[in-house]
C-alpha cells in the first residue's frame, strides 16, 4: 500500500514539473508611467534599454509596458521549441491577462514584426501598431525570392558559424553588425554591449527563425492602423536606392488596410537613434490621430 501511495506522489511530482517546464515565461514586463497602454518591444540582441531616450519622451503621458526577453540583453537563457511564437502568445497573454484597453505597440526589428504578427492574430486587441525597421519577411529585402524553405540551409549554416565562435571573434562580429546598423557612432556602444551580454545559444535560434517565419499572408488580418518606419542608407554600398528599397517596402505591407509606410533618408537600422528629431516628430502625430 505504502509503495503505491508512494509511486503515486512521484508521478503527481513529474506531473507537476513537467506543468512547471511548459509554463517558463520568456518575458518580464516593467510598467513606467499612467495613461493609455503603450508596450515597447526590442528588437534582437538588445534589451528594453534601447528605448530609454522613448520612455523619457512618453512616461508622462502613457503608461509604458518595457518588454524584456530572456536571452535578449542578458544572459538568461530558456529553452523554446520556438521562441518567436512563444514571445508573440505571451504578449497576447499579457494584455489579456492584464486588461490592457487597446494598446499600442511600438516595436523595433524584431519587435516590430512580432507587433504586426500579434496585430494579425488578434486583430481586435490592439489600438495601433508602431514597426521600426521590422516587416513580416525581413530576408528578402537583402535576397529576393527567398522563402522559409529555401533559407533552412542558410539558418542551418549560420548556426554553425555562430556555435563555433570564441568572446573575441563573437566582440569582433558584433561591433562589424552594429555598425553596418547605428550610423551615429555615439549610439554603438551600448547596442554592443547589449548583443555581447545576450545569450548566443537564445539569439542565434531565434535569428534562424526570421528567415523561416513568414507572416506575409497574415496581413490582411491587421485591422488597426499601422505606421512603419523603414530604412535604406546602409545598402547604398551594395547598389540599393531609396526608391528600390522603399518598394520592397511596400510590398511587404500592401495588405495591410491602413498602413502608413515612412523611410528615413540617412538613418540605419537603429532610426531612432539616427534621425531622432524626424523619427519622433513622425511618432507624436501617429500616436496624436484618433
Amino acid at each position: 500500500m505504502k509503495t503505491k501511495i508512494w509511486k503515486g506522489t512521484l508521478i503527481l511530482l513529474l506531473l507537476i514539473s513537467v506543468q512547471f517546464i511548459s509554463k517558463a515565461e520568456l518575458i518580464n514586463i516593467k510598467v513606467i508611467g499612467e495613461g493609455q497602454p503603450v508596450l515597447l518591444i526590442h528588437g534582437m540582441s538588445c534589451n528594453a534599454s534601447v528605448w530609454d531616450e522613448t520612455v523619457e519622451r512618453y512616461k508622462s503621458d502613457y503608461e509604458l509596458h518595457l518588454v524584456n526577453i530572456k536571452g535578449f540583453g542578458n544572459n538568461e537563457y530558456e529553452e523554446s521549441p520556438n521562441y518567436l511564437e512563444q514571445i508573440k502568445n505571451e504578449l497576447i497573454a499579457y494584455c489579456k491577462e492584464n486588461n490592457l484597453k487597446n494598446p499600442i505597440v511600438i516595436g523595433h526589428s524584431m519587435g516590430g514584426f512580432l507587433g504586426l504578427w500579434m496585430a494579425a492574430e488578434d486583430p481586435q486587441l490592439f489600438g495601433k501598431i508602431i514597426s521600426v525597421d521590422g516587416i513580416p519577411y525581413f530576408p528578402v529585402l537583402q535576397m529576393p525570392g527567398i522563402t522559409p524553405e529555401t533559407a533552412k540551409p542558410i539558418v542551418e549554416s549560420m548556426a554553425k558559424s555562430m556555435a563555433a565562435m570564441d568572446e573575441a571573434q563573437r566582440l569582433n562580429t558584433q561591433k562589424m553588425i552594429v555598425s553596418t546598423m547605428i550610423a551615429t557612432e555615439e549610439n554603438r556602444e551600448k547596442v554592443v554591449k547589449m548583443g555581447m551580454e545576450s545569450n548566443p545559444r537564445v539569439t542565434g535560434k531565434a535569428y534562424g527563425e526570421m528567415f523561416i517565419t513568414d507572416i506575409r499572408p497574415f496581413m490582411s488580418n491587421i485591422k488597426v492602423p499601422v505606421l512603419v518606419f523603414g530604412s535604406w542608407a546602409a545598402y547604398q554600398n551594395y547598389g540599393a536606392t531609396k526608391e528600390s528599397v522603399t518598394f520592397g517596402f511596400q510590398q511587404q505591407l500592401k495588405d495591410i488596410p491602413h498602413a502608413k509606410l515612412l523611410v528615413a533618408e540617412k538613418a540605419y537600422h537603429f532610426v531612432f537613434y539616427d534621425e531622432p528629431e524626424w523619427f519622433y516628430a513622425e511618432l507624436d502625430e501617429f500616436l496624436s490621430q484618433n
